[in-house]
């Protein structure tokens, strides 16, 4: 029932950009109202974990995003429904279930975010839970 009707311009910067400046964060939570695909691609290498935001009515999103991922050397994932911040599977699950278990929600799960983290040999540190 939401209607966008307008586009609003802002300046942007790739989350590469942001870690040069700033320096490398430990966490980052991306929930940018459907361009978090856009988001990621502007990141070149892992980071030691991550959240993302998606909906059900945007599932191919979500799909790019954890192709994005995985190909950048994410290897857990997990789910939050909703604002529920409860983890669906409370251990780390492969990109190609994470994205099978996105597939089957219904319609009425609506949203939530994915947690990812990345591999060992990718990053320095690496957080065993989310």
């Amino acid at each position: 029932g939401q209607v966008w009707d307008r586009t609003v311009r802002v300046p942007s910067v790739t989350l590469d950009g942001l870690i040069a400046e700033y320096g490398e964060p430990a966490f980052a939570k991306i929930d940018v109202e459907g361009f978090e695909a856009a988001v990621l691609a502007g990141l070149s290498r892992p980071l030691p974990a991550l959240s993302f935001e998606f909906t059900t009515i945007e599932r191919a999103m979500a799909y790019r995003c954890l192709d994005r991922l995985t190909a950048l050397g994410f290897d857990g994932f997990d789910v939050a429904l909703g604002e529920s911040m409860s983890l669906t599977f409370r251990r780390w699950v492969s990109g190609a279930a994470m994205a099978a278990h996105l597939a089957a929600l219904p319609d009425e799960a609506n949203a939530g975010d994915v947690y990812c983290r990345s591999r060992p040999d990718r990053v320095g540190f690496l957080p065993r839970r989310c």
